[in-house]
């Protein structure tokens, strides 16, 4: 991805993100020397409500990139505000905060861009000191977007969208898919109480199969629904999982899983959908997260108040680590149980 040319940095962001941002303010780490930068971690806020939370937005930046250790950021504002009265574009107000944030930490804003829309033609226009401007690219046609296309990543129109393709489905809610999920938990209880750790090899060949058939565009059923629900709520089974979005397992097509869990977070009842949910937020760290990983958390949080892993997640990226830390953190974890189980 170019990190130089305005336009296609702005036009990079929908694939980027996974939907594409609107009243915006968005941080992009960048890494080595001049001339030869890399992009790394990326953080989108809402835009505030007034230049008085102009520095709560610049903290909440800062705070989301510094311990990445980046060398220099960049600032996009996507907004639909007015230029200001000083013919600036807007929000500029906000852009010199996180300037002064960021120099704080004697870490450079390498640019600033402001555009209207993320659309083909939409305006957009640097801040000072360059002051360059023009209209965006298709979005649609960027380097970003055929990579993410190529690994099977969906771009969706706005965050409504990723929560409405997350929603529930109405079966999910059925007495049937409760006591389906049900008898196979207690036909999962007893096989680890008799098998112990080859039952849990026996669940994780259950989800291996079903991540390729989803693969393949299958469709599961009912009984397998609920045999996944069981399977993934035995913390073993869910801890080895997490390592498919790394590609621990050679048996797993990690974009396969990433849709698997996509399946469950609509298909499981309450409380056991917090498991996919949860390692679908996972699965989202390794393309930036976004409104995937909300979404996703909020699934397993409304699930489940008192799941820890979720909550684990939430704190280690509150904490200002970062997705690249966390997802460390669940693969390490990953790696051990599957030693562990054999």
């Amino acid at each position: 991805m170019s990190i130089t040319d305005p336009p296609d940095l702005v036009a990079a962001l929908p694939p980027l993100f996974g939907f594409t941002p609107s009243e915006s303010v968005v941080g992009l780490a960048l890494h080595g020397r001049p001339g030869r930068l890399r992009l790394g971690a990326s953080v989108r806020i809402d835009l505030g409500r007034g230049p008085d939370d102009d520095a709560v937005l610049a903290a909440a930046v800062r705070d989301r990139l510094v311990p990445t250790g980046p060398d220099a950021v960049i600032v996009v504002v996507v907004s639909a505000d007015p230029v200001s009265d000083d013919g600036r574009p807007p929000h500029a107000g906000l852009v010199d905060a996180v300037t002064d944030a960021f120099g704080q930490q004697r870490v450079r804003v390498e640019g600033a861009v402001w555009a209207e829309r993320v659309v083909a033609g939409g305006p957009w226009r640097c801040y000072d000191p360059c002051d360059c401007s023009g209209t965006l690219p298709d979005p649609g046609g960027t380097r970003t977007a055929a990579e993410m296309t190529g690994l099977g990543r969906v771009t969706y129109g706005s965050r409504e969208e990723v929560a409405a393709s997350l929603a529930p489905d109405p079966a999910a809610r059925s007495r049937r898919r409760r006591d389906l999920v049900d008898d196979a938990h207690r036909a999962a209880a007893l096989d680890r109480e008799l098998a112990g750790p080859a039952a849990v090899r026996r669940d994780l060949a259950t989800v291996r199969r079903a991540a390729a058939e989803v693969g393949r565009g299958g469709v599961l059923t009912e009984e397998e629904v609920a045999a996944l629900a069981a399977a993934l709520s035995d913390k073993q089974v869910r801890d080895v999982c997490l390592g498919f979005a790394a590609e621990q397992d050679p048996e797993v097509d990690p974009v396969h899983a990433e849709e698997l869990w996509r399946v469950l977070v609509r298909a499981v009842p309450a409380p056991e959908v917090a498991e996919p949910a949860t390692l679908l937020a996972f699965a989202s760290l390794d393309h930036g997260g976004g409104a995937t990983l909300t979404t996703a958390l909020d699934r397993a949080w409304t699930a489940d108040p008192e799941h820890e892993l979720s909550r684990l997640l939430q704190r280690v990226l509150a904490l200002g680590n970062g997705p690249e830390h966390a997802r460390r953190i669940a693969v390490e974890g990953a790696a051990e149980t599957r030693r562990r189980v054999g």
